[in-house]
């Protein structure tokens, strides 16, 4: 039996490893539902991404970046449209982007979030260009596990209209998703649960974690920041690392437990931006490097190790959306300090809204610290709840995979 074979775009290995933990779930378990799979990821971080492939079988690396996508593979895609409708054949694209997308059966995106009100022009503008690539050239796409509207602005929401009809599926992996999609009246949106609940848990973390951590192992209280809430903050008028500072120096009082912090998305050696946490972490840290029990976080784990590391917390606060899959994922109580409703959709199918917040909810550390507290009083309480939730969740979750199998040509 021949290979399927698979483009998987909206993630890198690198950076942001929320999309991540996405793209491997997808490696790990598709094979189970369509036999054996070969995959390219499309990525931005080509050479970076390419170390991180080197113990996953089947899987090839190339990059598409932002501009290559916009001023390469765009066009020749809308040329090949032409050749397509022409019934000429289409041999003479070589763009590497174009070409992995015509020798596939089925591209998979795992942008996780796309064709959202307010995120810009640039990143509007990149997911449709994203999406339309493959459906110029005629292959079957799936926006896998997606958060998705609202659709009340342009040019979202006519770009949405345009191109969304035209996909293969859509998962909705929330209720607030799936009510902005019905807006279109789109039939081809399937209701699922996030990818990355598939992921597996790393068995240990690196040695020079679990040294640090071993005399709090299971009690510590986990903090991941985030460098795009650390703008939304400032925008509003608030100094996010100021309030991140008092955050966790207010925990350490009331709890009297370690405080580990960590960035979820990291480049190490690169500014701070979207895709990094690493430096804002860093000013944290410095900030509270006298206290010894405030333990810093900087090396570069994979997606499985830093859902270890959630897993042997007592509790994660945290502003990064798969930071919060990992924490229910490992039934960790967790709160969320966020800025979509792709946080609350998800806390719903666990009965955990309440523990959501919107990210200036952080200018009232009083507030923050109490549910922390409210949280670690009913610990067990929480596991149990989340425990319950899981098999339907995960159940959910694999219904990706099975709409992905159901699409192949």
């Amino acid at each position: 039996m021949s290979a399927k074979k698979f483009v998987i775009v909206g993630a890198a290995l690198s950076a942001n490893k929320g999309a991540a933990a996405m793209a491997e779930s997808v490696v790990e378990h598709l094979h189970e539902y369509v036999g054996p799979a070969e995959f390219t990821l499309l990525t931005t971080y080509p050479k970076d991404d390419a170390t991180k492939t080197r113990d996953m079988r089947g899987v090839e690396v190339l990059g598409l970046e932002p501009l290559r996508l916009a001023l390469v593979e765009f066009p020749l895609a809308l040329l090949a449209s032409i050749s397509r409708a022409l019934r000429i054949p289409r041999g003479w694209v070589r763009a590497r982007g174009c070409r992995a997308i015509l020798d596939s059966d089925c591209v998979i995106d795992v942008a996780g979030i796309s064709f959202v009100d307010g995120r810009g022009i640039p990143i509007t503008v990149y997911n449709a260009l994203m999406t339309a690539v493959p459906l110029l050239l005629g292959t079957p796409t799936v926006k896998a596990a997606q958060a998705m509207g609202p659709f009340r602005k342009q040019p979202n929401r006519t770009l949405a209209k345009l191109i969304l009809p035209h996909l293969a599926a859509i998962c909705a992996r929330g209720a607030g998703t799936r009510e902005h999609l019905d807006e279109l009246k789109l039939n081809n949106v399937h209701n699922v649960a996030d990818l990355a609940f598939t992921l597996p848990t790393a068995e240990v973390l690196p040695f020079s974690i679990e040294e640090r951590i071993a005399h709090c192992k299971n009690e510590y209280v986990l903090v991941m920041p985030s460098s795009v809430v650390k703008g939304l903050y400032q925008k509003q008028g608030g100094n996010y690392v100021d309030a991140m500072v008092e955050l966790i120096k207010e925990i350490r009082r009331s709890t009297e437990r370690t405080v580990v912090v960590a960035p979820h998305s990291l480049r190490v050696g690169k500014p701070e931006g979207r895709m990094n946490d690493g430096p804002v972490c860093d000013e944290i840290i410095a900030r509270l490097q006298d206290d010894s029990e405030v333990i810093g976080i900087s090396e570069d784990l994979y997606s499985a190790e830093l859902r270890r590391l959630v897993a042997d917390s007592r509790i994660l606060v945290t502003s990064r959306f798969h930071a919060m899959i990992s924490g229910l994922a490992t039934a960790t109580p967790t709160i969320v300090l966020g800025w979509s409703h792709k946080y609350r959709e998800v806390l719903d199918l666990f009965g955990a809204s309440e523990y959501g917040l919107d990210a200036i909810a952080l200018s009232d550390t009083a507030r923050v610290v109490g549910m922390v507290n409210g949280a670690l009083d009913i610990h067990d309480v929480l596991e149990k709840q989340m425990k319950a939730a899981l098999p339907d969740v995960m159940g959910q979750s694999e219904e990706n995979f099975r709409i992905i199998a159901s699409v192949l040509r």
